[in-house]
């Protein structure tokens, strides 16, 4: 049976890996989206990182482990690299005020 301590070494190291493979994606989604072109070197760096954090989550947690984990970490972090290069915007609807038309604010992407 493996020690409790070597599993939370291996689920901090899997964070770092699907937390970079997230944050590749949102910055090859970035550059896709801004230059047009595909950015393999980032797709790569992610697929490596990607696989690195689902090593050690078998490793540490079963197969299971890789959705359950992987997959929330590997998606708030690509949220939070996306927005902040500037793809969305997460704002909370706020009242308009009186006698002032509601802003609208420029995006670069649409």
């Amino acid at each position: 049976m493996m020690d409790i301590g070597l599993r939370l070494i291996l689920l901090l190291f899997a964070v770092v890996g699907f937390g970079g493979a997230g944050a590749s994606l949102g910055v090859a989604r970035y550059r896709h989206l801004a230059e047009g072109e595909r950015d393999l070197g980032m797709l790569g760096v992610a697929a490596i990182l990607f696989v690195f954090g689902a090593l050690c989550t078998v490793v540490a947690a079963g197969y299971s482990g890789i959705a359950a984990f992987g997959g929330v970490v590997l998606w708030a972090a690509y949220v939070l690299m996306a927005r902040h290069l500037g793809l969305f915007s997460i704002e909370a609807p706020s009242a308009p005020e009186s006698g002032a038309p509601p802003r609208e604010e420029s995006h670069p992407f649409k």
